[in-house]
């Protein structure tokens, strides 16, 4: 689990080098209504209209205030409409920080507009690394804390939403599970990617550093639009067959490598493992573990090597022939970057 004092944003994790002192926020919010059904609809549709709005203002406030502490500077939410919304989006720029994010009244997604490296998770989970891609998206569910650490500047959206009041635009796109069901939940999703996204992402990107006429009826539109893609998504990931790796196959995966890692392993033998089509695997494992499947191999041959380094006197060469390195050169490299320091001197410290 990320520790508690950390403050970093997960969808924060994209890298555009921001001004010197702080964080430049642009915010839009778009208008909805509210239907309820009593004695007197118009006055209670008002009040949950009222209700939403006051959420997603304390949402969005809070966020921008956390960015803010942590060497940000956040631009106030530009109202419009009426003032009865069910959804509100914004753009940031960032510098690297550790931030740590409290429960927020409503959902919020966070959309990366550049690659970064990114660690941390929800607070009740252990944190883990991600290779946040350019337009992933990381959902974190409404009253969940999180906690985030990143090493380079970033530019993300995010939209705080309340799926419910979305619901008339998702329709029964399916038949299966409403729109509020699969985005207000209490599941949070890491790094997703979905195909064929990323120009609605641009788009909405470009809409939000505008203020010309019609800018927020835009805003509105195309955000629907990139919540009922997600809904869409995720209604196709739950109906696919296999489209979950479960622990058991988890671990045999890793047992796999293990076994094999001193020679070539390529993704189309761990699909076999996982009973997938090699393209199908390779997508619901990043989204499922938050790595790919190189990665996740490369990081278990390095583990082995360096405890191989540290307890046992095989040279160099016999450690990356042994753990599935190409050469002495290539695991030496590895191990720099993972340690911060040479094989050698490694080796020399823990024999002091």
């Amino acid at each position: 689990m990320a520790p508690s004092h950390h403050r970093a944003e997960a969808a924060s994790c994209i890298g555009t080098p921001s001004a010197a002192h702080g964080d430049r926020a642009i915010v839009q919010t778009s208008s909805g209504l509210a239907g309820t059904r009593g004695q007197d609809p118009i006055r209670a549709g008002r009040r949950a209209g009222d209700r939403v709005a006051s959420d997603l203002s304390r949402g969005a406030h809070t966020y921008e205030q956390v960015l803010a502490d942590a060497g940000g500077m956040g631009l106030a939410p530009r109202p419009r409409g009426d003032g009865r919304t069910s959804l509100r989006a914004a753009l940031y720029t960032s510098p690297p920080y550790v931030m740590h994010v409290p429960p927020l009244p409503v959902p919020r997604l966070a959309v990366n507009l550049t690659p970064a490296r990114v660690s941390g998770g929800l607070e009740t989970d252990r944190a883990r690394d991600y290779d946040a891609r350019r337009h992933s998206l990381f959902l974190i569910p409404a009253d969940m804390p999180t906690a985030w650490s990143k090493a380079s500047p970033s530019r993300h959206m995010c939209l705080y939403f309340n799926a419910a009041l979305l619901d008339d635009a998702d329709g029964a796109l399916d038949g299966g599970a409403s729109l509020a069901s699969r985005l207000s939940g209490r599941t949070a999703l890491f790094n997703v990617v979905v195909p064929g996204l990323g120009p609605v992402i641009e788009q909405l990107a470009a809409e939000l550093q505008d203020d010309a006429l019609m800018t927020a009826e835009a805003v509105d539109s195309l955000s629907r639009l990139l919540l009922i893609r997600l809904s869409r998504h995720l209604a196709g990931r739950t109906e696919a067959p296999g489209h979950r790796l479960t622990a058991a196959t988890l671990a045999r995966l890793r047992d796999y490598v293990i076994a094999h890692r001193g020679g070539r392993i390529l993704v189309a033998d761990l699909a076999r493992e996982a009973d997938l089509p090699a393209n199908h695997f390779a997508r619901v494992f990043a989204e499922q573990t938050g790595q790919s499947p190189h990665r996740f191999v490369h990081a278990l041959r390095l583990d082995r090597a360096v405890q191989l380094l540290a307890h046992s006197s095989l040279t160099l060469a016999d450690i990356a022939n042994e753990c599935g390195f190409a050469h002495q050169q290539h695991l030496s490299n590895a191990i720099r970057r993972h340690l911060g320091t040479t094989p050698a001197r490694f080796r020399a410290g823990l024999r002091k």
